[in-house]
């Protein structure tokens, strides 16, 4: 009872400081691109938030006119997006006239046919975000992957938003827009995997064939659907989907072969490193290098939180990586403050050197080993120069083939799930 009575105190008193903070406010601003006039409202007011009381929030809207009429967008645009009215407006300068894209979780081309409006779909859809990312704007290959989302600053009104750079338009991921012709090319709408591989998985484009037919995107085992026995080593995959035929094929790899750490390592570099387009019969087909032997295996320095890793590893790195911090800084055990275990936060060797402590964690069953500031240490510029500097001297080690035999296979992480 008294609780209710609070929350109903509580509601009464941002109810009424609302009141009191006055109405929204409005600033409206027209941008002219070619025939069109784009008119954005920006809303700001107050809302009660429970956590922080009385916050400001502001939302920019967008109308597009046409001889001062505005040019009507079909009901899915609405639909299931909680904030429904048009998000954003792009212009595309690349088109053969004054062309926009519009809209929030669904896109839309704008433009003029004998003088009308035309207001073409690009992506209907009731679920996740719309999303651009031209095919080949960086040098032939993919660009930024954008999700498109709504405007919250009302100093983002000042500029018409542009999508520029490249000829071939990836909208939604299921579409390709060709900006010069306006034509609209759609494939695998079912978001069906390919070889029991799902994609794009994370979101984006990693790569554009040459004869810019095939796109690549990363791609991920679908485990659910796979008894354990049945289950791949590494559950990472390159999907090459021809979208003009709506097919494609799995590339199937290796990821410690490949040394894939994390698929945030699955940039253009990486894929360049390990991946070739051939010619073929049915056109240009991807497939993975040859190589004389994998790469040697390197740390990942994490400079924002002054840690530095070391995965996969054998249980063997941790009397190495001692000794090679003996070498370099002359650390015996009479520097160790403190020595423990927990089965979930590994062994943590924690060392001082003079005011500074460092941890040095050995997690086997995640087959990592961490170098990195104390936890409880307080902040210290110190840190990152000298995480970094023992990072670096490892890692030029590492470079020059020394402790290699320390490293293990990657397992993937659905087996160590389910082996447990």
């Amino acid at each position: 009872m008294k609780t209710a009575l609070i929350v109903a105190l509580v509601l009464l008193a941002a109810y009424l400081l609302s009141k009191c903070t006055g109405g929204s406010k409005r600033i409206e601003k027209d941008l002219a691109y070619g025939p069109f006039t784009i008119r954005a409202t920006a809303t700001t007011g107050k809302n009660f938030n429970i956590n922080y009381g009385m916050v400001s929030h502001t939302n920019v809207a967008y109308t597009i006119l046409h001889n001062g009429k505005p040019v009507g967008l079909p009901a899915a645009l609405q639909n299931n997006t909680g904030l429904p009215y048009l998000w954003r407006v792009y212009a595309l300068p690349g088109a053969p006239d004054p062309t926009l894209i519009a809209g929030s979780q669904s896109l839309y081309l704008i433009y003029l046919k004998n003088g009308v409006p035309v207001v073409e779909p690009i992506l209907e859809q009731h679920r996740d975000f719309a999303s651009v990312q031209f095919l080949d704007s960086e040098n032939g290959q993919p660009g930024p992957f954008t999700e498109v989302f709504a405007h919250t600053d009302a100093d983002e009104m000042d500029k018409l938003d542009s999508l520029t750079g490249g000829q071939y338009l990836l909208v939604g991921e299921h579409a390709v827009l060709d900006v010069k012709t306006r034509s609209i090319r759609y494939f695998n709408t079912n978001n069906n995997s390919i070889e029991n591989y799902s994609f794009p998985s994370p979101h984006g484009a990693l790569a554009f064939s040459p004869d810019r037919r095939s796109i690549v995107f990363r791609s991920e085992f679908q485990s659910w659907n796979t008894a354990d026995e049945d289950l791949p080593d590494s559950e990472h995959a390159l999907v090459a989907y021809d979208w003009e035929q709506d097919s494609g094929y799995a590339v199937i790899f290796d990821d410690t072969e490949l040394r894939l750490k994390s698929v945030a390592d699955m940039d253009y570099q990486w894929f360049e490193k390990f991946f070739e387009w051939q010619e073929s019969e049915a056109g240009e087909r991807l497939s993975l290098r040859k190589l004389e032997k994998s790469p040697y295996w390197t740390g990942t320095l994490h400079e924002d939180d002054t840690y530095y890793t070391l995965y996969p590893v054998k249980p063997s790195m941790l009397p190495a990586f001692l000794t090679f911090l003996e070498q370099q800084k002359g650390w015996t055990k009479a520097n160790i403050v403190e020595d423990k275990f927990h089965e979930y936060t590994g062994r943590i060797i924690t060392f001082a050197d003079g005011a500074l402590k460092f941890d040095v964690r050995m997690k086997e069953d995640e087959q990592s080993l961490t170098f990195s500031k104390h936890l409880y240490a307080d902040a210290n510029p110190e840190y990152a120069t000298f995480v970094k500097k023992i990072a670096d001297t490892f890692d030029s080690e590492l470079a020059s083939g020394q402790y290699q035999e320390h490293f293990s296979r990657i397992v993937s992480e659905t087996k160590k799930i389910r082996a447990n």
